[in-house]
């Protein structure tokens, strides 16, 4: 059976960074330039501050995904809370059929319940290594988000 749950940061970090290895290598770009090296001290500081939202996927007690968003208001509209989703995952053994889309639904009921009223996230443009393509797009236009804009990079300095 599937388990949701809002977990603290500091319980499953040691859980998630377990993860974080094969979820880079399936989904980051630029590899070598960029390697995987995240602020863990940054994040403790956002969970100190109550900005993080964790959600949890269980099978049993075996971490199966999670969703990570930061949590606070935009910008440019500082009276309407915000979530930027930051990772969210799911092991390729429990990727059947819903198990994505019941994680972002179930995001967004926890999110809301918190006071969000909105959401913004990403998705990966590539393929992954297996040839799989990485973009979540469809499934977001499912769930009733819509494109709002285009983010680009470009490497700049010396390698």
């Amino acid at each position: 059976m599937t388990l949701y749950a809002v977990e603290p940061w500091s319980d499953v970090v040691g859980e998630m960074r377990g993860l974080w290895q094969a979820h880079f290598r399936e989904v980051a770009s630029d590899q070598e330039r960029a390697p995987l090296d995240p602020d863990l001290e940054a994040y403790g500081r956002l969970e100190a501050a109550g900005a993080l939202h964790v959600l949890t996927m269980r099978e049993g007690r075996v971490l199966a995904g999670y969703l990570v968003a930061l949590v606070w208001p935009h910008l440019h509209h500082r009276s309407v809370s915000h979530a930027f989703f930051d990772l969210y995952y799911v092991r390729p053994a429990h990727r059947r059929w819903t198990a994505g889309i019941r994680l972002f639904r179930e995001a967004e009921r926890t999110l809301a319940a918190r006071g969000v009223r909105r959401m913004i996230t990403g998705t990966k443009l590539h393929v992954a290594p297996s040839g799989r393509s990485l973009d979540v797009g469809p499934i977001f236009r499912r769930l009733g988000w819509v494109e709002m804009e285009r983010q680009y990079g470009k490497w700049i300095g010396a390698w």
